[in-house]
């Protein structure tokens, strides 16, 4: 393209090579004109013509520019090039006959209004679901910023098994504690947290008081704490510090990589909703949002299970 100023060159290029090449003009070229764009098609960007054109005339030397099309060009036949064409039939233009006409030029930059005005429609569509992806992306870099920066996340840490109890209690939605499925939350505390849940307890507590939720959270809490402080006690605060980072990073990793493609998945088909009479972008946000939830909540119960499960092998430095 730097060549393309010398005398008896011919470069063929395509609508976006060039730029920012400084072409310089050879000996003897500017006495014959200069450099002389040749263009074979408008784009749908009048921007792009624009810096086709700008190749010659650069820094107040001479040139030229022109371009050649058809009504049959893609952009021209997007736009009712018919039209242009029927009246050129009444006018007795014949085929293949050059046409140098203001109506011509007009319907040329009316096509690339309207096909800019339909890139940025499509442009600014796409942008409110990234905005959906955005506004997740921001909570899950706060986990993992939090994990990278801070030398302890135990408050985190805490937050994540308090939550998670949370969730395994909610499920029950009987206030009757007769009618809970017990053997599930025991298994489950127990393959989590190393807590083996006494039923009889919470059941027949000794006062003859029905606990709380409240109440039975608080146990399952103290219990899991003790738990924890013993592992902690018996690998060293240095290593459960360093273990605890590792783990979060991992998992919020792992889950937010799955989070990503169903959300792609989702994505890709939520547009046929518009068949059923429902807005896609509310049903991609109102679907993206429970999704988001329910990945949290696989990251904090992944990232207890194995705080509390993986077996770490004991420093012996």
């Amino acid at each position: 393209m730097a060549r393309a100023g010398q005398k008896g060159a011919v470069t063929i290029a395509t609508n976006m090579a060039g730029r920012g090449t400084d072409i310089k003009l050879g000996d003897g070229i500017k006495e014959l004109g200069g450099l002389h764009i040749i263009g074979t098609e408008r784009h749908e960007s009048r921007r792009i013509d624009l810096q086709l054109r700008g190749r010659s005339g650069r820094q107040g030397d001479p040139g030229s520019s022109v371009f050649y099309l058809s009504l049959e060009d893609d952009l021209m036949r997007l736009f009712n090039s018919e039209r242009i064409a029927a009246v050129m039939d009444r006018l007795g233009a014949e085929e293949g006959e050059v046409i140098t006409a203001k109506m011509v030029t007009r319907a040329i930059e009316s096509a690339q209004k309207k096909v800019e005005q339909r890139n940025f429609g499509i442009r600014k569509h796409l942008l409110e679901y990234d905005d959906v992806m955005n506004q997740q992306r921001k909570v899950v870099y706060d986990i993992r910023n939090q994990a990278l920066n801070e030398d302890d996340i135990t408050e985190a840490i805490n937050e994540m098994v308090s939550d998670y109890i949370d969730e395994e209690l909610e499920i029950n939605e009987s206030s009757n504690l007769e009618e809970w499925d017990w053997d599930r939350l025991k298994q489950n505390f127990s393959s989590h947290l190393l807590v083996d849940l006494n039923t009889e307890k919470i059941l027949h507590p000794s006062n003859s008081e029905t606990l709380s939720i409240d109440n039975i959270k608080s146990l399952v809490i103290e219990e899991a704490s003790a738990v924890y402080k013993n592992r902690e006690s018996l690998l060293g605060e240095k290593l459960i510090r360093g273990f605890e980072k590792f783990v979060v990073l991992r998992t919020i990793d792992e889950k937010w990589k799955d989070h990503l493609y169903a959300m792609d998945q989702l994505r890709e088909g939520i547009n046929l909703r518009a068949y059923g009479q429902k807005n896609p972008l509310l049903e991609y946000k109102s679907e993206g949002f429970q999704m988001f939830q329910q990945m949290l909540s696989a990251t904090n119960e992944s990232t207890v299970q194995r705080l509390y499960r993986t077996q770490i092998p004991e420093c012996q430095c």
